[in-house]
């Protein structure tokens, strides 16, 4: 495993032979090193394998624009998700958690931030929920700052969509079940389109983890659907009513999808479309 980039003197990307690269993150890990040198394997703490140019691209985002005490922040999280509660995530919940934290910090330093609109759904997701208490008492404290409460049902929301079902292997999806994200993410996007709604300076954030969710959401696209994948239909209801045409553009998604890759959602994966529409559309936008 030789070094080929320093991102800091905690995060490298290395090459694992056979024309493979990894990210690779612990403490000091690339502190003093030297490109082709020979990684110090007994400070890895974690490791990503890039299997593709977008998966590079995402962790190069992360490593460059995100700050490296909010990145380790999320990962002393999600480490501890997954030490003391054995939950398992797909690793997009690295990029997904820490763009968030990230644009959370900032408008709460600036005076700008507001409690989400999420739906509290702690009682369909406990475990999730509790593991979400003890990770916004962890960014709090790494981070010297005090987030509101209503920010747990943000980061619960994280770990309900990340989660691996019990019994699937990270590497399945690899190997046995391949699918088009491009395919997928460009027929999100002419739906998008035809309703004039495009990317711009206020909603750049939230149309960008909207893609995040996008390319995960085709990686785990194939699985069959777990029981507890339903939601409460009362919370379904509110969100419809809230946010009617977010809702109207999402059912217009999945009629897409479903005609090109015969995908039926979840209720869950519906509210979770409406709320990212919802954001990408802005509070001020006509519902």
């Amino acid at each position: 495993m030789r070094l080929k980039k320093i991102f800091n003197n905690n995060t490298i990307l290395v090459d694992v032979g056979k024309g493979q690269e990894a990210i690779v993150f612990g403490k000091g890990v690339g502190f003093e090193q030297g490109k082709n040198r020979l990684v110090d394997t007994k400070k890895i703490q974690k490791i990503f394998y890039l299997d593709n140019k977008k998966d590079k691209e995402s962790f190069n985002y992360l490593f460059h624009n995100i700050p490296a005490d909010i990145i380790a922040a999320v990962f002393a999280v999600i480490e501890n998700a997954r030490i003391n509660y054995h939950f398992q995530v797909y690793d997009s919940i690295y990029l997904t958690l820490s763009e968030h934290v990230n644009g959370a910090y900032k408008l709460l330093l600036a005076g700008k931030y507001r409690e989400n609109e999420i739906p509290d759904l702690s009682e369909r997701y406990p475990k999730e929920y509790q593991i979400a208490n003890e990770a916004l008492g962890i960014i709090n404290h790494k981070l010297g700052v005090e987030f509101p409460p209503s920010e747990v049902k943000s980061i619960a929301l994280h770990f309900i969509n990340s989660k691996i079902p019990t019994g699937i292997a990270k590497h399945e999806g690899k190997s046995k079940y391949i699918f088009n994200t491009s395919k997928l993410i460009n027929v999100v996007l002419n739906v998008l389109d035809n309703n004039n709604i495009y990317q711009n300076g206020k909603n750049r954030d939230s149309f960008r983890r909207f893609l995040i969710h996008l390319q995960y959401l085709a990686k785990r696209i194939w699985r069959p659907p777990e029981k507890n994948e339903s939601i409460d239909k009362k919370i379904e209801r509110d969100m419809i009513k809230a946010y009617p045409r977010s809702y109207k553009i999402t059912q217009e998604i999945f009629q897409a999808l479903n005609a090109e890759f015969n995908f039926q959602p979840s209720d869950a994966e519906r509210v979770y479309f409406i709320i990212h529409i919802h954001q990408i559309l802005g509070p001020k936008e006509k519902e």
